[in-house]
């Protein structure tokens, strides 16, 4: 079964947390569920519709608020979904960031949704960061970025980022912010009992069985993403 700790660095060294360190923070997208009490968009940690399952939406958003001072600007990626009912499509990135900003009191100007039409999986996400990085070069000063990313779509999202010749070529360094150990380290009082129950459920073993073919297909050349 998925283990809150696997494939864990133990918890990030501080420099992770130092003002300013990073060019740019990128979130990596998550599904969201509609809520028809709420009237709203909503972030939950599973999703049962969704072959993945884990989604960890909400713990995105907070782990990046945590680390809002690593960077200038937070930008916040990912694809679309459709209302379940007026079947309207709404966007993942611009739904995330709204919620960054209101639920963990983050400023308006520094969270900003750069998510496409077509981007509703992590290799759209890594296309939003390179078009990103590309048309903002200028900003480009310690030629580090971070990304936010959850322990079980680690190592599928690594490999696609590595794929991608784009930072090597321009020096670009990729630090790994990991969710679970953000939350850990600085929320370990809201999040422990609530992690070490989503790595224990049925829909985590769902998860990393699917991670793992995700990571096969890729390495043998059949990947096909899945919006």
């Amino acid at each position: 079964m998925n283990s809150l700790t696997r494939n864990s660095s133990i918890l990030m060294p501080k420099k992770c947390y130092s003002s300013g360190v990073y060019d740019f923070l990128f979130v990596l997208g998550a599904v969201m569920k509609w809520d028809e009490e709420k009237g709203g968009w909503t972030f939950p940690d599973i999703i049962p519709e969704y072959p993945g399952k884990l989604v960890l939406g909400e713990g995105r958003a907070e782990a990046a608020a945590l680390l809002a001072d690593t960077a200038s600007v937070i930008l916040v990626t990912g694809g679309v979904d459709k209302h379940p009912q007026t079947g309207e499509i709404a966007s993942r990135s611009e739904e995330l960031s709204k919620f960054i900003v209101r639920e963990f009191s983050v400023p308006r100007r520094k969270v900003v949704p750069i998510g496409t039409l077509n981007a509703s999986h992590t290799m759209g996400n890594v296309e939003n960061i390179v078009s990103y990085i590309e048309a903002h070069k200028k900003l480009l000063k310690t030629h580090k970025v971070g990304i936010v990313c959850p322990r079980f779509q680690l190592e599928r999202a690594r490999f696609m980022f590595e794929m991608n010749q784009y930072f090597k070529q321009n020096r670009i360094e990729l630090n790994w912010l990991i969710v679970e150990d953000i939350l850990m380290r600085e929320r370990q009082e809201k999040w422990r009992e609530r992690l070490e129950k989503l790595y224990r459920s049925p829909e985590a073993e769902i998860n990393k069985q699917m991670e793992e073919r995700g990571v096969e297909d890729l390495r043998a050349g059949r990947y096909e993403p899945k919006q």
